[in-house]
């Protein structure tokens, strides 16, 4: 029906329709990758929306998705994550599934081809307690607590004391015992049971908070002698919440993202403002938190958007990108909405109200808004197609 549709409308010149789907209940959660997002339904059900170069979306298909989309599985998820060109999703029973992109191996098949359009299982057999989608490579928490991480590896973001891209999930080293791993672009970092951060990968700007700017293959310490109940990986930075809801960010800050100056930092820093978090995202250049009344703040560049407020920034001098528009403390997501959970992707933000519903702000160019318009947003778009959710 959709193909003979298609075909009338270019006939007459039209651009084609691009097919969604109707989101028939409320969703639970968010997961902002590069370039695309993902939503996870109370009942488990993923849908996808945005870039879709290398089928990151899940539905079979190649080709940029502006509103939701079906993830073609009868899975059931439990946790979702959005990676540079890659999703990965667990179930509720431990089971990882991967989809997009598989050049270094991401997806953690094992198998040798370029991208899988559909979820494909991550090989091996391990019950993952977690799971984590990166630049290009994933990690996740085994039954035993111990991380295990795939795909690539040029900068030991895999944790595994190599340089050498992984198809299958290995072991990161140290037998570390960990809670939860976060990957970013090109680093993981994880949370031990004494609440204690590690990280490894690239640090050229201090984002393994370890107090150097080398890169290691094997996890460090985080500097500082604090314990975290969260921690979050961007692309050049790092942060980490506190029990008390302090949180703290680590690495490149010429755009505000480490919350407390236009400086970087490769120890952690308190991010400023006296707000009492309960979730903290990184994106490449800004960060985002939720407070325990619900309030989204968010904090660093907002070239394009993505700290989601129609109020006037700052103006950030960077040597190798200019002048743009910035916050160098957390300020409020404009439209009063009562977010419950919150991620950011590379340039953009999305968040699940109170209420189930979903909202996304800033790039827009391949629609991972999921609004449908292909138009930037400086506050929050309600994400298309949930008639049915209030």
């Amino acid at each position: 029906m959709w193909t003979a549709a298609v075909a009338v409308l270019l006939a007459c010149g039209a651009e084609p329709l691009v097919p969604s789907d109707p989101v028939t209940e409320p969703f639970a959660a968010v997961a902002a990758g590069t370039l695309h997002s993902c939503g996870l339904t109370v009942s488990g059900v993923a849908f996808c929306w945005g870039w879709n170069a290398d089928g990151e979306i899940g539905d079979g298909s190649l080709g940029d998705r502006p509103r939701p989309v079906l993830v073609a599985t009868p899975v059931r998820f439990a946790l979702l994550s959005g990676g540079g060109a890659h999703t990965c999703g667990r179930t509720s029973s431990g089971a990882g599934h991967c989809w997009g992109l598989n050049l270094s191996g991401q997806l953690g098949s094992g198998a040798a081809t370029n991208r899988s359009l559909v979820p494909t299982d991550v090989a091996g057999g391990v019950t993952l307690r977690h799971i984590s989608a990166g630049g290009s490579f994933s990690c996740g928490i085994a039954a035993d607590s111990t991380a295990r991480c795939w795909g690539w590896n040029a900068f030991g973001q895999i944790g595994d004391l190599s340089r050498t891209d992984r198809r299958t999930p290995v072991p990161v080293a140290g037998g570390l015992r960990l809670l939860f791993v976060y990957t970013g672009t090109w680093h993981s970092c994880g949370i031990a049971a004494d609440s204690s951060a590690f990280c490894w990968g690239r640090n050229a700007n201090g984002q393994l908070g370890d107090g150097t700017t080398a890169d290691t293959a094997g996890p460090v310490a985080v500097q500082g002698g604090l314990k975290f109940v969260a921690v979050t990986a961007g692309s050049y930075h790092s942060c980490g919440l506190t029990a008390g809801g302090d949180a703290y960010c680590w690495g490149r800050g010429d755009f505000g993202q480490l919350g407390d100056s236009a400086n970087g930092s490769n120890t952690p820093d308190l991010v400023r403002g006296g707000h009492t978090f309960v979730a903290i995202s990184a994106g490449a250049t800004h960060t985002c938190g939720l407070t325990s009344s619900n309030e989204a703040f968010c904090w660093g560049s907002g070239d394009s958007g993505q700290l989601g407020t129609s109020t006037a920034l700052a103006v950030c001098q960077t040597s190798n990108a200019g002048s743009q528009p910035c916050s160098l403390v957390p300020v409020p997501v404009s439209g009063s909405l009562s977010f419950a959970a919150l991620t950011s992707g590379l340039h953009h933000t999305c968040g699940v109200t109170t209420a189930g519903t979903a909202y996304c702000w800033g790039l827009n160019d391949h629609g991972q808004l999921g609004d449908g318009s292909g138009r930037a947003s400086t506050v929050p778009v309600r994400v298309a197609n949930q008639d049915a959710v209030p």
